[in-house]
C-alpha cells in the first residue's frame, strides 16, 4: 500500500472511532442533564419535607410520616447526588480520552515542511495556556478586592479632603489625612503580600518548609489568628510537588479565615512510611460537605481548585468537616524515591 495511502486510511478509522467516542460522550451529557435535573427536584422536596417536619414538631402534630417522607428523600438524594459524581468521573474520563487521541491523530497530518506535528507539544501548549488563564481570573479576583479597594477608598478620601480644604475645615482635613495614610499603609502592606505569594521566593530557593514557615508568619500577622506548623524535615521535592502543595496550604488557610472565625488552624507535614502526609485542620465551626454539595450542585471553587491541584501531582486530597468539628484538609503522596 502507498504511503499516501496507507495514512489516508488510518485517518478514516482514527475518524470514525472519533466519531462513536464523540456520540457516546453527548449521550453521557444528556445522561447527566436527567441526573442533575433530578437531583435538583429531590433537594427542593427534601427542603419543602424537612420543613413541615419542623412545622409538625413546633405545633405539637405527629412527625411520624413527616420524618419517614424525609429519611426517604435523603436517601434518594444522596443515591442520585453519588450517581451524578460518578457520571461526572467517567465524562471527564472520556473527554480526555477524546483529547488523546485527538491529540494522536495529528501526528498523521504534516506541516508546511513535511514534519509530523507533535501531539504531546500542542497538548503542553494547551496546558500553559489554561494555566494562564485560571491563573489570570485568581489575579483578578485577588487584585479586586484587595489593591483595587484600597485605591477606590483613598481617592474617595482624597476627594473628602479636597472638599474640606476649600471649606477651610482644617482640623477635620488633618484627621482624615491621618486615616488616609493608615490606610494607604495598609495597603501597600497587601500590595507587598501580594507580590510575596504571587512568587514565593523561598520556595525556589530553600523548599517547601521554610517557604511554608515565612507564609505562616506573614499570614498570622495579618490575619492575628493562631496557627500551628510542625514538619519533619523534608528532602527536596519535585518542584511542582512544591508548587502545589504550597497553593493548597495558602487556599486552606483563606477558606479558614473566611469560615473559621478566628479559630486555632493546625498544620502538619509528615512523612510516613514513604509518603507525604499535609494536613490543614481548623477548630471552627465545621460545615456539612454534603448540604454545601445538595444546595450549589457541586463544591465550592476552592475545594475544586485544591482537588485538581492535587491530582496534577498524583496526590489525594481529602476534606473531612461536620457541623461544630472543625475542617480538615489531608493530602497524600508517594514521597520520590531515594
Amino acid at each position: 500500500m502507498e504511503p499516501a495511502a496507507l495514512l489516508e486510511r488510518a485517518t478514516a478509522i482514527v475518524t470514525t472511532q472519533l466519531a462513536g467516542l464523540r456520540e457516546l460522550y453527548q449521550a453521557a451529557l444528556r445522561q447527566q442533564e436527567g441526573i442533575t435535573q433530578r437531583v435538583r427536584q429531590l433537594s427542593h422536596q427534601l427542603d419543602e419535607a424537612v420543613i413541615q417536619e419542623q412545622f409538625a414538631r413546633e405545633h405539637g402534630l405527629s412527625t411520624v410520616t413527616a420524618a419517614a417522607r424525609v429519611k426517604q428523600l435523603r436517601a434518594e438524594h444522596a443515591a442520585a447526588v453519588e450517581a451524578e459524581a460518578e457520571l461526572r468521573r467517567s465524562l471527564r474520563q472520556l473527554d480526555q480520552l477524546i483529547r488523546q487521541i485527538e491529540m494522536s491523530s495529528t501526528t498523521l497530518t504534516h506541516n508546511a515542511e513535511g514534519i509530523a506535528a507533535d501531539p504531546w507539544v500542542q497538548a503542553l501548549r494547551a496546558q500553559v495556556i489554561k494555566g494562564r488563564e485560571e491563573e489570570r481570573i485568581r489575579l483578578a479576583r485577588e487584585v479586586h478586592d484587595g489593591p483595587a479597594q484600597v485605591l477606590a477608598n483613598a481617592l474617595m478620601g482624597v476627594e473628602v479632603c479636597q472638599n474640606l480644604l476649600k471649606e477651610q475645615n482644617f482640623e477635620r482635613l488633618g484627621s482624615i489625612l491621618s486615616q488616609l495614610g493608615d490606610s494607604v499603609r495598609e495597603g501597600l502592606r497587601d500590595v507587598r503580600s501580594f507580590i510575596a505569594d504571587l512568587r514565593p521566593g523561598k520556595l525556589e530557593e530553600q523548599g517547601l518548609v521554610p517557604a511554608l514557615h515565612d507564609y505562616i508568619r506573614r499570614y498570622r500577622d495579618t490575619v492575628s489568628s493562631p496557627v500551628v506548623f510542625e514538619a519533619d524535615p523534608l528532602p527536596r521535592l519535585p518542584a511542582e510537588a512544591e508548587i502545589v502543595l504550597y497553593r493548597i496550604v495558602q487556599e486552606a488557610l483563606q477558606n479558614a479565615r473566611k469560615h473559621a472565625r478566628g479559630a486555632p488552624v493546625h498544620i502538619t507535614l509528615a512523612k510516613r512510611g514513604g509518603r507525604l502526609y499535609l494536613a490543614i485542620r481548623d477548630e471552627g465551626p465545621g460545615f456539612d460537605l454534603r448540604e454545601v454539595v445538595r444546595r450549589a450542585g457541586r463544591e465550592s471553587w476552592g475545594l475544586t481548585s485544591m482537588r485538581e491541584r492535587a491530582e496534577l501531582i498524583g496526590a489525594e486530597l481529602t476534606v473531612t468537616t461536620r457541623r461544630g468539628a472543625g475542617t480538615e484538609v489531608l493530602v497524600t503522596m508517594p514521597l520520590p524515591a531515594g
